[in-house]
């Protein structure tokens, strides 16, 4: 068994041995290929470093050979293995852009002829949430005077995935699909004439949400702001319900009695409209990582309709426990925290942005003369 491993053990170093010799060799022939350019020796370049294009994969190396190749072949006015090899610099590393004050304006102007930026990007988050209810009419079990209600937050959760679609490097639709667990607490007081008397109905809804936006995001830096709005489609899954009856009979502020009750899980589902729609706005900022990004953001989402049903409003529940649905409006405040993978499709772009550098080189022709 030890010497099997042992076997195993030297394959593997072995291996990782000739991988870095490899390396070094093609590390070596990449700079006797630059310094071939330098003195103006180009016809032998690309011969030169073919066989290292074939085996060495290190992307950074690939993009400093393709480079080099891009260059020489301007040089040598062959355009197409000119284009060729930009769009493989593009494959090594997506988001290499020239540099109009360090890198040969010839290499700019052929830059601008290609694009790496991502046509759909992957999605995915997760985070907390709370849902304000939105009163839109108060509806009481008896009508007692005095009576007091009121809604409190508390804390939900959320996830989902989905795909940007990018329109340029700034602006994209994004579509996806999301569990949403909303929660929140109504408590009525002085509902049997004492102001101990207290009613506390606790309840939890589960959601699939698909959510449709346009966003704006920086295309520079490590941190990139970016801000969304957009509108969403929410079915409900399940309500569940809990209820607790605390009732005090008191005299001269002397306790005399108690009656407390405890619901089991109660099913609101059909006291629930089904669908909902909601109307939302939001920012956040990414924080690229290689090619990849993590990203933080704040929605807030604004509910469309009544969330209750108001032909099932009043069942054997309402009179067992003592509860009866104000009609509401619920809203959501999401905190999420989330990863994007952009799927880079370097091409060649149908309309060439050469604009810019044509501005440039008639600028410097001016300073010339």
């Amino acid at each position: 068994m030890f010497g099997k491993r042992f076997l195993v053990g030297l394959v593997f170093l072995l291996a990782c041995h000739g991988k870095i010799l490899a390396q070094d060799e093609c590390e070596l022939t990449l700079s006797r290929a630059l310094e071939e350019f330098n003195e103006g020796h180009l016809y032998g370049i690309p011969g030169m470093l073919s066989g290292c294009i074939e085996k060495n994969q290190n992307s950074e190396w690939r993009q400093r050979a393709y480079l080099l190749l891009a260059e020489t072949y301007l040089l040598l006015e062959d355009p197409l293995g000119a284009e060729q090899s930009y769009l493989n610099v593009l494959r090594a590393n997506p988001e290499f852009v020239p540099d109009q004050n360090r890198d040969p304006i010839d290499l700019v102007y052929l830059s601008k002829k290609f694009t790496a930026t991502p046509i759909f990007s992957f999605w995915a988050q997760a985070g907390p949430n709370v849902s304000p209810v939105r009163v839109i009419h108060d509806v009481s079990i008896g009508g007692e005077a005095g009576t007091k209600q009121k809604y409190n937050l508390k804390l939900g959760y959320q996830g989902g995935a989905g795909f940007d679609f990018n329109y340029n490097e700034r602006i994209s639709v994004s579509a996806g699909l999301n569990f949403t667990s909303t929660v929140f607490k109504h408590t009525t007081q002085n509902l049997f004439g004492q102001n101990k008397d207290i009613v506390e109905m606790v309840d939890r809804q589960s959601w699939l949400t698909v959510p449709i936006a346009i966003k704006y995001c920086d295309d520079v830096g490590k941190i990139r702001p970016y801000g969304f709005i957009g509108f969403s489609v929410q079915a409900m899954i399940t309500d569940k319900a809990s209820i607790k009856i605390f009732n005090r009979d008191s005299k001269l502020g002397e306790e005399l009695s108690s009656s407390d009750k405890q619901s089991p899980s109660l099913n609101f589902k059909d006291k629930r409209q089904t669908f909902n729609q909601s109307l939302f706005v939001g920012g956040g900022v990414r924080y690229k990582y290689k090619l990849d990004y993590f990203f933080v953001d704040l929605k807030y989402s604004l509910g469309f309709r009544n969330v209750v049903s108001a032909d099932h409003r009043y069942d054997d529940i309402t009179y067992r426990w003592t509860y009866v649905d104000d009609d509401f409006r619920l809203d959501n405040l999401t905190l999420s925290i989330g990863y994007v993978h952009p799927f880079y499709k370097p091409r060649k772009l149908k309309h060439a942005r050469t604009k810019s550098v044509l501005r440039k080189i008639k600028k410097d022709d001016d300073a010339d003369n």
